[in-house]
């Protein structure tokens, strides 16, 4: 992982997460979260995020109301949380772009599900945490923060884009 530079860590961590938990507004201004599959093995990272959902969903009726949204990634050693604006498209070359074969649990007609659109997250900002070295690491840092008292050897960086 390239720890140099914090916007290409940011990359190679978002490709590990199948799924993402994605908060929305409400018209109140409440938060809403839900999950949602990550298309981004077929485009990787580059300041967007890319997502399939259905345009009769209420997800895309907060978004039409107000863009801004956050987008939480978590594991067992690293998490990520990325603030930006949604964007709703019905490209149909874009979407068989985002499609794969787990998208059909989702959308059981395919591709061409004239319901069917691409929401692109553009990433304003995001900050990530993460124990070098995965799980094992992760359990000796802790248990060696326990003992010495201090806190335990986390990765955090800050990135606006």
């Amino acid at each position: 992982m390239d720890d140099a530079n914090p916007t290409a860590k940011l990359a190679e961590l978002i490709e590990d997460f199948p799924i993402a938990m994605l908060t929305t507004l409400d018209d109140a201004g409440r938060p809403v979260a839900q999950p949602f599959a990550m298309q981004q093995q077929h485009h990787g990272f580059d300041g967007e995020l890319w997502f399939l959902t259905s345009a009769d969903s209420s997800t895309v009726a907060r978004i039409a109301s107000n863009p801004a949204l956050n987008v939480a990634l978590s594991s067992n050693s690293s998490w990520v949380s990325a603030t930006g604006t949604g964007e709703l498209s019905a490209d149909r070359d874009r979407i068989s772009s985002l499609w794969d074969k787990s998208s059909e649990a989702w959308f059981p007609d395919g591709p061409d599900d004239d319901r069917l659109r691409a929401l692109i997250v553009h990433v304003e900002s995001a900050e990530y945490w993460d124990t070098p070295g995965g799980n094992v690491a992760t359990v000796v840092s802790y248990v060696k923060s326990k003992i010495s008292g201090s806190p335990m050897d986390i990765d955090n960086e800050k990135i606006t884009l």
